[in-house]
């Protein structure tokens, strides 16, 4: 079976889907892993695991730093005259000198902006060094 993706198992037919391939790498249903993710087939022919968005553990780490910030655990800190608010959830809200706000810097900029802004203006510079941006 050395080399062969699959091999049919007439005996134990797949429970889900009453399949007989099976993949020779774990044994599983070949039918059952193709219907998952379409997406993902080119990387289960060529033997690697599919990619997998998020694990149990990562949702629920994700729920309590939503939670987190929905009750306003961010930390603040103050550059000369800009202040900037890093949230549970990476998102960095910039309040500038001009009183114009950004609740996510992420989104209200490029990456190619923010760094031009940071070279201009050095307190933002800092709080994006605080903040690990750059």
């Amino acid at each position: 079976m050395a080399g062969t993706p699959s091999y049919l198992d007439f005996d134990r037919p797949c429970p889900t889907c009453e399949g007989v391939r099976r993949r020779t790498r774990d044994r599983s249903c070949y039918a059952c892993h193709l219907r998952r993710s379409q997406a993902n087939f080119a990387r289960m022919k060529a033997g690697i695991a599919p990619i997998v968005a998020r694990n149990w553990a990562s949702h629920l780490d994700l729920l309590r730093r939503q939670k987190a910030e929905r009750e306003g655990q961010g930390i603040t800190r103050t550059f000369g005259s800009t202040i900037a608010t890093y949230w549970p959830t990476g998102r960095l809200e910039v309040r500038f000198p001009d009183g114009s706000s950004t609740p996510d810097l992420a989104k209200a900029m490029s990456a190619p902006a923010v760094w031009k802004a940071a070279q201009q203006m050095p307190d933002l510079r800092a709080a994006l060094q605080w903040a690990g941006w750059c």
